[in-house]
């Protein structure tokens, strides 16, 4: 694509690829800018990786670099559902699906994390448009994840998922009042809550 092209040859001309260690530039600081524009007032740093694994990565250790902060240095394990994808590094892959994720390759060197079930699958209302949402489903999953929240709160440093479409998993979409519950039970047991956007783009869902 030769305006692809152009715009490559025209930013190493100014700013070659460089690591943030301790080093800036403009085309950094000026996406940063326009992110936060758009983000809650609340939310004001960024950390910039250079792919969707390193970026979970960060997210798991911050998560982790809180617990001690928090005087709960023991909180080492992640909760997530399972279908999902977040990368093929160690800790990504640690979260991704447990048969989708090869950790029977794996075992014994690949961290042991919680897995809930999926959540159901939404059927998509053919005049609105909008994810529908099954009641029964509903309450049978929240149940399985206020188990497995309360067995296992002590290790529990924080929760990922794919929010509302899991991609790798078979472009699946769930109701978003799914998200909901989990930020709920997150609030109660005092755990973070990591939304892997990396294939659905930031702040989408």
């Amino acid at each position: 694509v030769p305006e692809l092209d152009a715009a490559a040859r025209d930013q190493l001309a100014s700013m070659s690829h460089v690591m943030f260690g301790g080093l800036t530039h403009a085309p950094a600081i000026g996406l940063v800018e326009r992110l936060l524009a758009i983000t809650p007032a609340h939310l004001t740093r960024a950390f910039l990786a250079d792919s969707g694994s390193v970026s979970v990565e960060v997210a798991m250790k911050m998560a982790l670099q809180a617990g001690v902060v928090d005087g709960r240095p023991t909180r080492t394990r992640f909760l997530t559902v399972r279908g999902g994808y977040h990368g093929d590094t160690f800790s990504p892959m640690s979260v991704t699906d447990p048969v989708g994720g090869m950790h029977s390759l794996f075992r014994g060197v690949l961290p042991e994390h919680v897995f809930a079930p999926l959540p159901p699958h939404a059927p998509v209302d053919p005049v609105t448009g909008v994810p529908v949402s099954d009641p029964g489903a509903l309450a049978t999953w929240r149940e399985s994840v206020d188990a497995l929240f309360a067995q296992h709160r002590p290790d529990l440093a924080a929760v990922i998922v794919e929010p509302l479409i899991q991609g790798a998993g078979g472009m699946r979409m769930y109701h978003p009042i799914y998200l909901k519950l989990l930020r709920e039970a997150c609030d109660r047991y005092g755990v973070h809550l990591i939304h892997d956007e990396i294939a659905v783009g930031f702040g989408r869902t």
